[in-house]
């Protein structure tokens, strides 16, 4: 695996050292690019990782948009499935029971959701990195997946136009999130303590970045994004 430095851009060698001196780490199968940042996963999340896609996510996914977080994942395993394949935001990993790929990275802040990831998906290359400013080498994948993360940050088109840079041409991308739109998104951006964007947000930052929309569809107070990279 080819990284690059989150901090510069220049490539990591096989000791995770860029060539500007930053230092990385590899620990408990996961590789860290996040070792000497103070960035935490959700306090929340975190102590629901045990249960968080067996009870914690389908049941409110379906509780707020009436529709199964299964039939999600499923479909997008039809649509993503590819030789390299990245998923942001990864959780334990739920998304790999669907996709198949050669090349299968899951990505996340949080240690203790890569520890169970990894336990479940041996094969997937676990790494600690921020959405916003992603260690992969542009234009390496062929599909990328972002569910349930990109509202949570605090800058969402960035996180969008590293999406793209690491597509290759024609890649494909597929995001889930939410948006302001109803009662339910509105009790959950309180809950979440998080400010939550309309539709057309996400939408211009993704237009804005070399991708092109192929389906938009709404559950609830959650957007479904498919998206194509520009060749």
């Amino acid at each position: 695996m080819k990284f690059i430095c989150p901090y510069d851009g220049t490539q990591v060698n096989e000791n995770l050292e860029c060539e500007n001196g930053h230092k990385f780490m590899y620990h408990d199968g996961i590789y860290d690019f996040l070792v000497n940042s103070k960035v935490k996963g959700d306090a929340l999340l975190e102590r629901v990782a045990p249960i968080y896609d067996k009870i914690w996510a389908p049941l409110g996914f379906f509780l707020t948009s009436f529709y199964s977080y299964d039939r999600i994942f499923k479909d997008a395993g039809s649509f993503l499935s590819s030789q390299n394949f990245l998923d942001i935001g990864t959780g334990p990993g739920t998304i790999f029971k669907y996709v198949k790929c050669e090349y299968c990275i899951g990505l996340d802040i949080s240690t203790k959701f890569l520890l169970i990831l990894k336990k479940k998906f041996s094969h997937v290359i676990a790494v600690r990195a921020d959405a916003t400013s992603l260690p992969i080498e542009s234009a390496s994948m062929d599909s990328v997946s972002s569910f349930l993360v990109l509202h949570m940050l605090n800058n969402p088109p960035l996180a969008i136009k590293e999406i793209s840079r690491v597509l290759k041409p024609n890649g494909k991308c597929e995001i889930l999130v939410l948006v302001k739109s109803n009662v339910i998104s509105r009790l959950l951006s309180k809950w979440w303590k998080i400010e939550l964007r309309h539709r057309d947000y996400y939408i211009s930052a993704i237009e804005e970045n070399k991708l092109t929309l192929l389906e938009i569809k709404k559950y609830g107070p959650w957007l479904l994004l498919k998206c194509k990279k520009q060749a």
